[in-house]
């Protein structure tokens, strides 16, 4: 009889840690397969929404293959609005910049914001590039290279510029919104900006600088700022 008892109590303590090792394998994969609802942007149904605990984890994966194929449509739907002039931006040049920007919003005018926005925070970027390439060469050929203050009142007037261009200066060159499926819209903007304007503002703020004022002279005399 106790040998009876002794076998039924390991064979009820297997069943119920297989039934718990089943659980937390079950759990693992809910969280798994939640995950990956989330990174496909959609939101997991609750459980309380399906008739049993088998179904759940079914449930789940067949809201994966929906978002799937949305996002498949959705991203072939972009693909084929994007226009050319997008794709294969104008050509710039030392005189002009073309930049370009893209997003997406519920509302049209909010979509061509963001996209601007996009768009501008590149131009900067360039300019910037630029501005500071145009100092170190201005800086060198002045022969103030080993001056911190100059090099840092430089540095200052090139952030300065930027901030300036984002404001005022660019023009729209091309733009298209596109109605997506899901009643959102997606907005394309090609912007132009023409160098001379940023060089010119950073010409401005060098000439009128109390930081450069003693070495004005030395740098009007270089190429580069000719």
């Amino acid at each position: 009889k106790k040998t009876e008892e002794k076998e039924k109590a390991e064979a009820e303590k297997k069943a119920k840690e297989e039934k718990e090792k089943a659980e937390q394998k079950r759990a693992e994969t809910v969280v798994r397969v939640k995950k990956e609802i989330y990174f496909l942007g959609g939101t997991p149904i609750l459980e309380f929404e399906v008739e049993s605990d088998d179904q759940y984890i079914a449930a789940l994966r067949k809201q994966i293959e929906e978002l799937k194929i949305q996002k498949e449509a959705e991203e072939k739907e972009i693909a084929e609005s994007i226009p050319e002039w997008f794709i294969k931006m104008p050509q710039g040049s030392d005189q002009i910049i073309y930049v370009r920007g893209t997003d997406i919003s519920d509302d049209l005018q909010l979509s061509i914001d963001l996209a601007t926005n996009a768009a501008l925070r590149s131009l900067g970027k360039k300019l910037e590039t630029r501005l500071n390439s145009k100092a170190k060469e201005t800086v060198k050929q002045a022969g103030i290279g080993s001056n911190k203050a100059s090099k840092s009142e430089f540095n200052r007037i090139s952030s300065i510029v930027v901030k300036e261009v984002t404001v005022s200066g660019w023009e729209v060159y091309e733009t298209k919104m596109v109605p997506l499926e899901n009643g959102d819209y997606r907005s394309f903007i090609l912007l132009k900006y023409p160098v001379g304007q940023a060089l010119k503002a950073y010409k401005a703020e060098i000439d009128n600088s109390p930081e450069l004022k003693g070495r004005l002279t030395l740098i009007k005399n270089t190429d580069a700022y000719k």
